[in-house]
C-alpha cells in the first residue's frame, strides 16, 4: 500500500521544487521592475517597467499557488495553478503569433556592397505601419531610439565609414535618411 503513494509524493515534490525555483526567479524580475521605476527617467525604461512588474507578480502568484498545492496537498490551489499555467501558455502563444504576423516580411534587405541590412516600414504589416504613424506611439519610439545613444556614435562618420562598418537596425533606422525619417517629418 505504501508503494502506491510514492509516485504521487514524488510528482508533488517535483512540482513543489519547480515552483519554488520559479518563485525565487520572479523576485529578481520584480526587483528589476522596481529598480527601473526608481532610478530611470528614460522612455525606454518606463516602457519596460510595467510589463516587468506585471510578469514578475503573475509568475510569483502562479508559483505560490503551485508550491502550496503541491507541498501542502491543497487541491484547489493545484487546480488554480493548472488553470493559470494553461491560460499563461495560451496568452504567450497568442502574443508570439501576433508578433510574427505584424513583423512578417520586415527582416530587412541586404544592401549590395554594404555590411548592413536596410529596413523599411513598408515591409511590415499595415497594422504596424498605422500604429507607428500615430504620434502617441511614434514619439515614445523615437525617444527610445534617441535615448539609445546609437546616433552620436555614428555622427562623425565619413561616407566611407558607412560602407565599411556594420550598423545596427536602430542606427540604420534613426539616420536622417532612414526609413522612419519620412514618418517623423509628416508629424
Amino acid at each position: 500500500m505504501n508503494g502506491m503513494y510514492y509516485p504521487q509524493r514524488f510528482s508533488n515534490m517535483m512540482i513543489g521544487y519547480l515552483n519554488l525555483a520559479t518563485l525565487l526567479a520572479s523576485i529578481p524580475v520584480i526587483g528589476a521592475g522596481l529598480w527601473l521605476a526608481k532610478g530611470s527617467t528614460t522612455t525606454c525604461s518606463s516602457m519596460l517597467q510595467t510589463p516587468l512588474l506585471i510578469i514578475g507578480f503573475i509568475v510569483l502568484l502562479i508559483s505560490l499557488a503551485g508550491f502550496v498545492g503541491a507541498c501542502f496537498h491543497v487541491a484547489w490551489a493545484l487546480w488554480l495553478y493548472l488553470f493559470a499555467v494553461i491560460l499563461l501558455i495560451g496568452m504567450l502563444l497568442g502574443l508570439t503569433m501576433f508578433g510574427f504576423a505584424v513583423t512578417a516580411g520586415g527582416g530587412g534587405t541586404q544592401v549590395q556592397g554594404r555590411p548592413y541590412r536596410e529596413y523599411h516600414i513598408s515591409d511590415y504589416s499595415s497594422w504596424l505601419q498605422k500604429h507607428m504613424q500615430d504620434i502617441k506611439y511614434w514619439k515614445p519610439a523615437l525617444a527610445c531610439v534617441v535615448g539609445s545613444k546609437a546616433c552620436p556614435k555614428i555622427a562623425n562618420w565619413t561616407p566611407m565609414d558607412y560602407l565599411q562598418h556594420d550598423l545596427t537596425p536602430i542606427q540604420v533606422c534613426s539616420s536622417a535618411t532612414g526609413p522612419f525619417s519620412s514618418i517623423f517629418k509628416t508629424q
